[in-house]
């Protein structure tokens, strides 16, 4: 039951990719790719500091960064999330925000409750959607620089 919904929150969020055309997984997979590289650092913190610790993953090799959710729900989430708010920065917060409570207040103890992660760890829920909000501005302002809409004007 746990292996199932571990694949689940893998696989279902790529099979979502099919109802998304081409060209915004292309404009949208760069950031999509650089919150994955954000939150694979993140998740190696969270294991040093012992923020949280995952007792049941799909692989034994990823006991750090669970594949399920950041080669997952958190990558594909990304690139829909920017789908639908892009250039609406305060949506895009608010829709962050109710994501990272969702996943903060939801997810996280439902993965406790299943016993994914150790009912200990030293991060709070406000805690981690501070950590995501900060994380979700940096991604924003890193696809604003992918678009040419901020950076260094060239001089002629």
């Amino acid at each position: 039951m746990i292996k199932l919904v571990l694949w689940a929150f893998f696989l279902l969020p790529w099979l979502s990719l099919f109802f998304l055309n081409n060209s915004a997984l292309r404009r949208y997979m760069p950031v999509a790719l650089f919150a994955t590289v954000i939150n694979t650092i993140m998740y190696q913190v969270a294991w040093t500091y012992d923020w949280w610790k995952y007792k049941e993953t799909l692989f034994s090799w990823d006991k750090v960064a669970q594949t399920h959710t950041v080669y997952g729900v958190f990558l594909v989430g990304t690139i829909w999330i920017f789908y639908f708010t892009f250039r609406k920065f305060w949506i895009y917060i608010v829709v962050n925000l109710i994501v990272d409570c969702i996943y903060s207040f939801g997810f996280r103890a439902l993965w406790k409750k299943l016993d994914i992660t150790t009912s200990a760890g030293n991060l709070s829920p406000i805690e981690g959607i501070l950590i995501m909000t900060i994380i979700s501005i940096t991604l924003y302002i890193y696809q604003m620089w992918q678009e040419g809409l901020i950076g260094v004007k060239k001089v002629t």
